[in-house]
């Protein structure tokens, strides 16, 4: 016997649907739907920065809950955000962006386009609008460590080490989402499909360099599922424009344009790598190629992807998130000073693609580690001296971690090595602020397997 369709699976079966519905509308629509799921997301861990600005509004949590609750508002301003796109809302996206990296209005079109073109097909009992809805609300669940209890208590397996993609799959594939099963057969079946590819494979983690090529062969399971593979890449813009929807939601603050420039890149590996035109080190390795290209165009010296130690650089670069001149050579004068024994370590780990013979490290969370001992840089005296010496520090750290993370048990070609703790504890802490050599005393955590045999 068939679900009864809710009234927001009914009202958005035509997309244009975002055109006539406020904000508040939209978000007690979905609370209707997913009241269950939210619940959870407040469970769920999230980074927030040491300053947050008061806004003149309230956050969706607080309309919903009168209280606020970081991952619900970061998921509910990524619907919010799929709302402005599909609308053309563009000076409402970019609020509050910075000026110097805003979102260009050409890339928003592609945006608006894209979304637009990928949101016409509807089925007779719900629509491409509705799974979309779905799959952003569920993506961050595997962040709740309830779910992995539940698991446990469900099947007697321990899955609190795993990644919260990975989490999240199996949670699904136990039957422990039940808001997917009021999908039709496909469109819950393309959802699943792209959470198999997320659990290997990370959108965020390609634009930035953090996982490894080995990460990228679950994208050839892909050929033949274009719908999949779109809802997926969808699903993912809309999660970086919510991002940092827990302290600003009032527009899509991180999809700036240089992270959508990145995007766009991965757009175009993933596509390669699907077709057969590109192989994994070539899609990877055009990531790095087309970083060290946007800082050639501001005058920063030509990199060869050809040469190891460029290539180990242009990494480091990426996951910097680096795209001024400014902080260009921040990165290279704090990467040219490091012992050598340091530089040649990371240079010899940073280029292991991830096989049984030789596994590679994928260090998550890096970037954000990367970004926040900077940050602790800029608000010292002696500014430019205190930003080299915490990101050198944060660059020892991550020799270590690529260098002694213990291989998990068992046949493995990608250990995860999560920093997430010693983000929090240590770098977003006092301590680091005086003393970012502390990091030089800190044990590297504990490894997962990313991607098995």
């Amino acid at each position: 016997m068939a679900m009864q369709a809710t009234v927001l699976q009914t009202r958005s079966r035509d997309p244009s649907f975002l055109r006539s519905v406020s904000n508040d509308e939209l978000l007690h629509l979905i609370h209707d739907d997913f009241a269950d799921e939210l619940e959870r997301l407040k469970w769920a861990y999230s980074i927030r920065s040491a300053e947050v600005n008061p806004l003149p509004t309230l956050s969706p949590s607080q309309i919903l809950y009168k209280e606020d609750h970081d991952e619900v508002n970061r998921t509910l301003v990524g619907v919010l955000a799929l709302r402005w796109i599909y609308n053309d809302q563009y000076n409402t996206f970019t609020t509050n962006q910075p000026e110097s990296v805003k979102i260009s209005r050409a890339s928003f079109s592609w945006l608006h386009n894209f979304f637009s073109s990928n949101l016409t097909n509807s089925s007779a009992s719900t629509g491409d609008l509705y799974a979309l809805i779905t799959s952003m609300v569920v993506n961050d669940l595997g962040k709740d460590p309830q779910l992995a209890t539940k698991y446990r208590n469900a099947t007697g397996k321990d899955i609190s080490a795993l990644n919260h993609d990975m989490i999240l799959l199996k949670a699904v594939e136990a039957g422990l989402v039940t808001c997917l099963d009021r999908l039709p057969d496909n469109d819950r079946a393309n959802i699943v499909r792209g959470m198999e590819l997320g659990s290997a494979f990370n959108f965020g983690q390609l634009a930035q360099a953090e996982n490894v090529p080995a990460c990228l062969a679950s994208l050839r399971a892909m050929k033949g599922h274009d719908r999949a593979f779109q809802m997926r890449f969808m699903e993912q813009l809309l999660d970086i424009a919510g991002a940092d929807g827990h302290m600003d939601w009032l527009g899509a603050k991180k999809l700036i344009e240089p992270i959508f420039e990145g995007y766009q890149n991965v757009y175009d590996v993933a596509m390669g790598i699907i077709s057969g035109e590109l192989s994994l080190r070539e899609g990877y390795d055009l990531i790095l190629i087309r970083r060290a290209e946007l800082l050639r165009k501001k005058d920063f010296r030509t990199l060869d992807v050809k040469d190891p130690k460029n290539r180990a650089f242009m990494r480091i670069l990426c996951m910097g998130g680096v795209a001024c001149l400014e902080t260009a050579r921040l990165y290279e004068a704090s990467w040219m000073s490091l012992n050598n024994s340091v530089r040649q370590s990371l240079v010899q780990s940073l280029n292991v693609d991830g096989s049984l013979a030789e596994p590679a490290v994928q260090p998550t969370y890096m970037p954000a580690l990367l970004a926040a001992a900077v940050d602790v840089g800029e608000k010292k005296e002696g500014e430019q001296d205190a930003k080299q010496k915490a990101l050198q520090s944060a660059l020892r750290f991550l020799s270590r971690v690529m260098t002694t993370t213990k291989k998990p048990s068992g046949p493995v070609t990608v250990i995860e090595c999560s920093v997430l703790a010693v983000l929090k504890d240590v770098v977003q802490g006092t301590e680091f602020r005086s003393n970012p050599d502390i990091l030089d005393s800190v044990e590297v955590p504990e490894s997962a397997v990313a991607i098995g045999s």
